[in-house]
């Protein structure tokens, strides 16, 4: 296999406001909307994140994220 990748090669960049780097996940927006990170301005639906930012919703969304589990 070439070292292109997968689905859709068309690379996104993380919407968090004054980041540029390659996004690594795509999460809805309702849910990084409970957070602290910043995006950049325009309609989303889902949003890109790059491998720092993902930690951080992670990090910020872990509480809710165990009570969602549970029911």
């Amino acid at each position: 296999m070439s070292g292109t990748a997968g689905h859709g090669a068309k690379s996104e960049i993380c919407d968090v406001e004054g980041c540029d780097k390659e996004s690594e996940r795509s999460i809805s927006y309702k849910q990084v909307a409970k957070t602290s990170l910043s995006l950049k301005p325009g309609e989303h639906h889902s949003v890109h994140l790059c491998k720092e930012h993902y930690k951080s919703y992670k990090k910020e969304s872990k509480q809710d994220r165990e009570i969602n589990s549970i029911y």
